[in-house]
């Protein structure tokens, strides 16, 4: 994963399997993500495709009496379904509303009374913040007109799909089979026609739902319940980190360093600058997000990769950069590093009380950090958590913020601070904050550019990726090449040194 969060069905898979271990009662909504993945089509297929859902599901479209109606109200059911799992706070809060209601009532003789009553709070608690956030979604989704939209693509789609199975030759079943077939690669193309207008719709919806719920003043209490929720079934379990060396041989660091180097060249078109380790050396905010991309492929799914960038300039002034990487694992058991989603959920709720943030303030200790300016950075979890540090510095002088795809806007960041956050409205990651950010910050929104190579469209299935955030801030050279930012950053006449810090979680 060299750009930060990509998920595909595989991984929304294995997250509701982890999730079913939370709630395993939750038949009719876990199966319904888990039959995404049943068609090996739909791992290479864009994660918001409804079209190759329904090739899953034929079976239940050959048997059905009412094909009609049952697609149109389920594709829109499996867009926001699709939706709530690639906005994974979402998705967690509403696949853990379902499950701690069910749950209880499956496996209820296998516990105590006092294990019951826990679990029936909790039941209570999340299905009612839960029930809020489904409302609002649906509610936001049907007023934005967006279920309006795929509703018209079904609909074409089964006339298509319609004309083609009255055209073969065949008994009534295997008619309904090519029907079934028909629709789905209807929906492929037709959805997929229509996605790049969708995907500012998709990703505005997400951010009005989101802000009902904390109009409502359920926001953080679904987060915070969620992760109760969670820690009772041994998820979310976020613990402490560690500092290691040998997470890979130095020959496997060298090559995903190189290979991170030469992917953000090919994909941006940027002349990126390296030092002697081959290490991005960021000049601008372009290559600055181009770094980001570098530390998450080294790091992947092995240690989280801090990267401390220390610049003397002309003045002769000590300022550093501290760039924290992004989510490389979507499984709510905690695993071996703490940037995953376990850590997406409590930087979100708790801000620095993360192994995350507690890796990063270490790390700045061990690079020599007192109260020398410094700039926090990072794109998707990284700018969460360099936005939750400057809201929260511990003593540390925290001048600059400078995110990519992060939702940070609900956080109190100080007004000493400068913040400079891209946003691309294609992104369905960025409005996950449901607020939008204080005007004295700089907002960089726009739609998502494309990256050099591509011939389609950028969507809310690729929007949210680091190297594609490079190409955007080098669209805007007056943001690009801004001066309080450039002061932390390398450049002639300036000595830059390059520190790494991997890390794992205890």
């Amino acid at each position: 994963m060299s750009d930060g969060i990509k998920v595909d069905f595989a991984e929304i898979d294995r997250m509701s399997t982890a999730i079913k271990n939370l709630n395993s009662f939750a038949a009719p909504l876990i199966p319904k993500i888990g039959a995404l993945s049943v068609d090996g089509d739909l791992l290479a297929s864009a994660i918001l495709s409804p079209g190759t859902a329904a090739a899953a599901e034929g079976a239940v479209l050959n048997a059905s009496a009412q094909l009609g109606l049952t697609v149109v109200s389920t594709e829109a059911l499996v867009l926001i379904t699709a939706s709530l799992s690639k906005v994974y706070l979402a998705a967690e809060a509403g696949l853990a509303a379902s499950a701690a209601t069910l749950k209880f009532g499956a496996t209820i003789t296998e516990w105590t009374l006092g294990e019951a009553t826990t679990v029936v709070g909790l039941a209570v608690k999340t299905a009612t913040y839960g029930s809020i956030a489904i409302v609002a979604l649906a509610h936001e989704a049907i007023a934005s007109g967006l279920v309006t939209d795929v509703a018209r693509v079904a609909l074409k789609s089964i006339a298509e799909a319609w004309l083609t199975a009255v055209q073969s030759e065949g008994t009534l079943p295997e008619q309904l089979a090519v029907f079934a077939s028909a629709t789905a690669a209807n929906f492929d193309k037709n959805f997929a026609a229509a996605l790049p207008g969708l995907s500012p719709k998709i990703a505005g919806v997400e951010q009005s739902a989101l802000g009902d719920l904390r109009r409502f003043g359920s926001y953080d209490n679904l987060l915070a319940t969620l992760i109760a929720d969670g820690n009772r079934f041994g998820l979310f379990e976020d613990g402490t980190p560690r500092f290691v060396d040998d997470a890979i041989s130095e020959h496997q660091l060298d090559r995903r360093r190189e290979t991170a180097f030469g992917d953000s060249v090919a994909q941006t078109g940027l002349e990126l600058r390296a030092d002697a380790h081959g290490n991005v050396v960021p000049t601008d905010v372009a290559s600055l997000f181009a770094s980001s991309s570098q530390i998450d492929l080294m790091g992947q799914q092995d240690f989280g990769n801090i990267r401390i960038i220390r610049v003397v300039g002309e003045d002769g002034v000590v300022r550093y950069t501290v760039q924290v990487p992004s989510t490389q694992s979507w499984d709510p058991d905690a695993g071996a590093i703490p940037n995953d989603l376990t850590s997406d959920v409590h930087a979100m709720r708790y801000g620095t009380d993360t192994a995350l943030s507690t890796a990063v303030f270490e790390a700045m200790k061990k690079a020599g950090i007192t109260d020398e300016p410094v700039m926090m950075t990072g794109f998707s979890l990284g700018g969460i958590t360099a936005g939750a540090i400057a809201a929260d510095p511990h003593g540390y002088n925290v001048q600059q913020v400078v995110t990519a795809g992060s939702p940070i806007g609900a956080m109190d960041i100080p007004t000493s601070t400068r913040v400079t956050a891209f946003e691309s409205t294609s992104d369905p990651i960025a409005p996950l904050d449901g607020t939008a950010n204080p005007d004295q910050w700089t907002t960089v929104s726009g739609m998502a550019p494309s990256k050099l190579g591509e011939t389609d469209p950028p969507t809310v299935a690729n929007a949210h990726d680091a190297n594609r955030y490079a190409v955007m801030a080098s669209q805007d050279p007056a943001v690009n090449n801004d001066a309080a930012i450039g002061q932390f950053l390398g450049g002639r006449g300036k000595t830059t040194t390059v520190t790494d810090y991997q890390v794992q979680r205890q």
